[in-house]
C-alpha cells in the first residue's frame, strides 16, 4: 500500500522512464538563478524560519537569524552606498520596511555571481530534472507553511479581530487598511472562511498527490491577498507577491494539464518527478513530508489558539467593557475644558481608548482593580507615568461615575453606556427575505 502511495504521488523515479531531455542551455542559466533567489533566498529561508519558530525558539533569536538570512552586512552596505539610506532592522510589524526592499535587491544582485561560477563549475550538465523537482518540494512546504499560519490567524479570529473602537471612529479618519481590517472584522463568517480556504490550500499541499489541487487553490487565494495588500496599501506586498509567485510556479503544469482537457485535446499522464531513485527513499521521503506537515500544523494550531485567546475574537474583555458616552464633564472651579472627553471605550483589558470632542482617538494602558474599584491609565506598559487615577461606582450596568486626578487635574465624570445593538454593523444580522435595499 506504502509503495503504491509513493508511485502515485510521483517521488520516485521509475526504472523504465527514459532520462530527461537536455534543456536549453538559457533555461539552465534561468533554473539556475531562480534556484538561488527563489529556492534558496526566499522559499528556503521561509522553511528554514518556520522550522525554527514551530521549536518554540525565542522570538529575539529567530529575528536575530532572520536578520543574518538577509544578508545583513551586505544589506546594511547596499542600503548606504546604492540607495543612501540607513537600513533599519527593528521589527515594526510591517513587511514593507525600507530593509526587506534592500534585502530583495541584494539577493538579486548576489545570485548573479553565483549563478555565474555555478554555470562555469557545471557546464557539462544537461539538466536539471531531479533538483527542479527538489526546488518544487522547497516552494510547497513554504506555501504551505505560509498558507497555514494566516489562514490560522483567520480561522481562529486574531488577524482581524473585532475592535469597539472602530464602531465610534469616524469612516474618513480610518486609513486603507483599517478599511479592510475593520470590514473583514465586522463579518466573522466571512473572515472564518477566508482563514479556512488557506488552511485547505495548505493542508492540500503535505502530501504530493493532493499538491496539485491545493496549489491551484493556493493561487486564487495568494492572487486575492495581493490585490488587497496593494489596492489597501497593507505592508505585506513583497511577501505577499512571494507567495504568488510560488503557488504559479507549483501550479503551471495543471494548469497547463486542465487547459488542455478543456480545450479538448489529450492530457498525457503525469511523469513522476524523480526525487528519489529507489522506492525504500520514496517512502521516507513522503513519511518525512508527512510528519514536517503534521508538525507544522500541530505548532500554527497552538499558536493560532493562543493568539485567538489572548488578542483575538476569543479575547478576555475588560470588567468595564462598552463604549460610554461622557455625559458630564466637570472640573471643579473650571470650566469643562474644550478638549475634554467625548467616550470612553472599554474593550481589552489591559487598554482603554479616549475619544475626544474632535472625534480623535487615543489609546492608553490601563489597570482596572475591581476590588478597589479603581482605575489606573498610563503612558506606558509598566504603568510608571500615569495620566489618570480614578475611583469608579457602577450604580447599574449602564451608568458609571468617576472621580479623581485627569491629567493633573481633579475630575468629576458620569457615562453612560451605549447599547451596542444601535449600530447597524452589530445588529442587523442576515436576512434571506428583504424588501427594500438596507444601505444606511
Amino acid at each position: 500500500m506504502v509503495a503504491e502511495l509513493v508511485a502515485e504521488a510521483g517521488i520516485v523515479a521509475e526504472p523504465e522512464e527514459p532520462p530527461a531531455q537536455p534543456w536549453n542551455p538559457l533555461a539552465r542559466w534561468v533554473f539556475r538563478y531562480a534556484f538561488v533567489v527563489i529556492g534558496v533566498g526566499m522559499a528556503g529561508v521561509l522553511v528554514f524560519h518556520a522550522v525554527f519558530r514551530s521549536l518554540g525558539v525565542a522570538q529575539a533569536s529567530v529575528l536575530e537569524a532572520a536578520k543574518w538570512t538577509s544578508l545583513h552586512p551586505l544589506t546594511d552596505w547596499m542600503g548606504e552606498h546604492v540607495f543612501d539610506t540607513r537600513v533599519d532592522w527593528s521589527p515594526t510589524g510591517s513587511g514593507d520596511t525600507a530593509a526587506n526592499w534592500v534585502a530583495q535587491f541584494t539577493l538579486l544582485v548576489v545570485a548573479v555571481p553565483v549563478t555565474v561560477v555555478w554555470s562555469i563549475l557545471d557546464r557539462r550538465r544537461l539538466n536539471y530534472a531531479r533538483l527542479y523537482s527538489w526546488f518544487r518540494l522547497t516552494l510547497r512546504f513554504a506555501l504551505l507553511s505560509a498558507m497555514l499560519l494566516y489562514g490560522m490567524a483567520k480561522l481562529l479570529p486574531s488577524q482581524m479581530a473585532f475592535a469597539l473602537a472602530r464602531l465610534i471612529e469616524p469612516f474618513g479618519d480610518m486609513s486603507p487598511m483599517s478599511v479592510l481590517w475593520t470590514s473583514t472584522a465586522s463579518s466573522e463568517p466571512y473572515e472564518i472562511a477566508l482563514g479556512a480556504a488557506e488552511v485547505l490550500a495548505g493542508l492540500l499541499l503535505i502530501l504530493p498527490f493532493t499538491a496539485g489541487l491545493g496549489s491551484i487553490l493556493a493561487v486564487l487565494v495568494t492572487l486575492q491577498v495581493f490585490l488587497l495588500n496593494l489596492t489597501f496599501d497593507v505592508p505585506v506586498k513583497l511577501f505577499s507577491f512571494q507567495l504568488l509567485v510560488y503557488a504559479l510556479v507549483l501550479a503551471a503544469p495543471d494548469v497547463a494539464r486542465i487547459v488542455r482537457a478543456l480545450v479538448g485535446r489529450a492530457v498525457p499522464v503525469r511523469r513522476p518527478e524523480g526525487l528519489v531513485t529507489t522506492r525504500r527513499a520514496g517512502r521516507i521521503l513522503l513519511a518525512g513530508q508527512l510528519i514536517l506537515g503534521v508538525w507544522l500544523l500541530g505548532t500554527i494550531v497552538a499558536e493560532g489558539y493562543d493568539a485567538w485567546s489572548t488578542y483575538g475574537n476569543g479575547r478576555p474583555h475588560s470588567p468595564l467593557y462598552g463604549i460610554w458616552n461622557v455625559t458630564e464633564y466637570t472640573v471643579p472651579g473650571q470650566d469643562a475644558p474644550a478638549d475634554r472627553l467625548r467616550r470612553i471605550v472599554f474593550d481589552l483589558e489591559e487598554a482603554v481608548t479616549a475619544q475626544q470632542m474632535d472625534d480623535s482617538l487615543h489609546d492608553f494602558p490601563v489597570q482596572i482593580d475591581t476590588d478597589h474599584r479603581t482605575i489606573t491609565i498610563t503612558k506606558d506598559m509598566a504603568h510608571v507615568w500615569r495620566v489618570a487615577t480614578l475611583t469608579y461606582q457602577q450604580p447599574d450596568p449602564d451608568h458609571l461615575t468617576l472621580d479623581g486626578q485627569f491629567a493633573g487635574h481633579p475630575v468629576h465624570m458620569t457615562l453612560t453606556r451605549i447599547p451596542l445593538d444601535r449600530f447597524p454593523v452589530v445588529s442587523r444580522g442576515f436576512h434571506w427575505i428583504q424588501p427594500n435595499v438596507y444601505l444606511r
